[in-house]
């Protein structure tokens, strides 16, 4: 009897084994077919349409939502201008920061279903890109100024309405290609408030197959399936990117991303269809996306001035399909780690996690004094599994000399590991060329609670981190 009962244990144990290693591979080949899907669709639609389209500030709470009614809204006129572009599929802002709701919400009264209209804008959106053929994305804020919903201030209840409204999204729509949020990286952070763990895995569960991504830019690329450029801001892809990744573009002089009075009045004197050929030929050799701003007006339609720049488009446009395949991606972060605490012997060790916007332009970045070697400790709270460390280094998100991005970059450091922070012993050396590429530390999954990088060198005087972060690259490895 006993001997059954571990010839059953060993072959339950080997069946776990098995079944871990095939969900983590039919994970990583679907997340991989899915990339290569979406950057084959190179051109897309982003619908920016929502209270500020009626007035709202940017960020203001609780604007009024008594005149909203679009009573000649037509999702199909949108789907159709898409189509006459070449654009393959569409992002509509189901939510920006203000915290209305194109949908009705059963968390919040501030919602389409609240006004003269009634009628759901995501679901008609939908329907209507899906039955021409178009892919169909979704714009969510995390950050919600009428919900107050910002940082410092979320709570278990509000940890639960974010929950509560992406399950609605995600769930009752049908397949979701694309899955943008907004206003959590750069204003609330992931690693504590609102864990970025639990929100990837609640979408992963709900939509296996839909890419993520967040507006970190480059911030943060282990936390994203597909990083964000946004135009507006100057960043744009390098030359020699190669990381499936996607572009947000305006085009029409406005408010912004939404329809004002100012938007049917033409375009940028700077920014003609030339440009946005340029940059659309541009993002699309180096694998990004080209998301082009189309701002449906008060009547829920494109102007005049954006069926005509979408019909000229397509008829100068064509994919360019001598482009090569994908490149390979590479492992990346499944399962991120919250970090408990950091200490490092110079510097401030907080500025090494969540970049928080300084004045709205830049980023709180480490920055070692000129002494080498520099140490980082990481406190995991309990011993974890890992196997991956990413360092995000000296960073911008606009376009700068390259000599300028080495300035502080790592070229060499050493990891160690310890479950008392007395006793640490040596796991891999790391080196790098003078460059500022992203530093990946891979090596052996390991389990312990303290994490020591060593760095013995950098470029120039002192070492610099935008951002780090340890995580798992198996889904079954925390």
């Amino acid at each position: 009897m006993i001997k059954k009962i571990i010839i059953v244990t060993s072959l339950l144990t080997v069946c776990i084994v098995l079944f871990s290693c095939h969900t983590q591979l039919d994970y990583s080949a679907r997340i991989a077919e899915a990339k290569k899907n979406f950057i084959n669709k190179r051109f897309g639609m982003f619908i920016c349409y929502n209270i500020m389209s009626y007035g709202a500030s940017w960020g203001e709470a609780n604007y009024p939502i008594t005149d909203f009614n679009p009573d000649k809204l037509d999702c199909n006129q949108w789907a159709d201008a898409a189509v006459s572009a070449g654009m393959k599929f569409g992002l509509l802002t189901a939510k920006h920061h203000e915290g209305f709701c194109l949908w009705d919400s059963n968390y919040t009264d501030y919602d389409v279903a609240a006004t003269p209209y009634k009628k759901d804008i995501v679901e008609q959106y939908v329907k209507a890109f899906r039955n021409k053929g178009l892919g169909v994305g979704l714009y969510y804020s995390i950050w919600d100024s009428t919900h107050n919903i910002d940082k410092g201030k979320i709570t278990p209840e509000k940890l639960e309405f974010i929950k509560g409204q992406i399950t609605e999204l995600l769930t009752n729509y049908g397949k979701i290609d694309y899955f943008v949020i907004d206003g959590w990286f750069w204003r609330i952070g992931h690693n504590t408030e609102v864990p970025y763990t639990e929100i990837r895995d609640l979408i992963r569960k709900l939509q296996p197959n839909c890419l993520v991504t967040d507006h970190t830019h480059l911030q943060a690329p282990y936390h994203v399936d597909i990083p964000y450029f946004e135009g507006p801001f100057g960043a744009f892809p390098s030359k020699s990117n190669t990381m499936a990744s996607a572009l947000g573009h305006c085009s029409i002089k406005g408010n912004g991303w939404f329809w004002n009075e100012e938007t049917p009045k033409g375009m940028k004197p700077n920014d003609g269809i030339d440009i946005i050929l340029k940059k659309l030929n541009n993002c699309e050799a180096r694998y990004c996306n080209f998301m082009l701003n189309c701002m449906p007006n008060r009547d829920g339609l494109l102007d005049p001035i954006y069926k005509d720049l979408l019909s000229e488009i397509g008829r100068k446009w064509q994919p360019n399909t001598n482009r090569p395949p994908l490149p390979n991606q590479g492992s990346q972060i499944i399962k991120s780690i919250t970090i408990k605490s950091a200490d490092a012997s110079s510097g401030n060790a907080d500025y090494l996690f969540d970049g928080t916007k300084i004045a709205g332009k830049n980023y709180y970045t480490w920055v070692s004094d000129s002494i080498f070697p520099q140490n980082i400790v990481l406190d995991l709270g309990e011993p974890k599994v890992f196997d991956v460390i990413t360092i995000v280094p000296n960073h911008r998100c606009k376009p700068a000399p390259e000599t300028s991005l080495k300035e502080g970059n790592i070229t060499a450091c050493s990891l160690y590991t310890s479950d008392d922070n007395i006793t640490f012993t040596q796991i891999i050396d790391f080196t790098w060329q003078a460059n500022s590429n992203y530093r990946n530390l891979s090596f052996p999954e390991t389990k312990s609670r303290y994490i020591k990088i060593e760095i013995n060198d950098a470029v120039g005087n002192n070492a610099i981190i935008t951002e780090l972060e340890v995580g798992s690259s198996m889904i079954s490895g925390i």
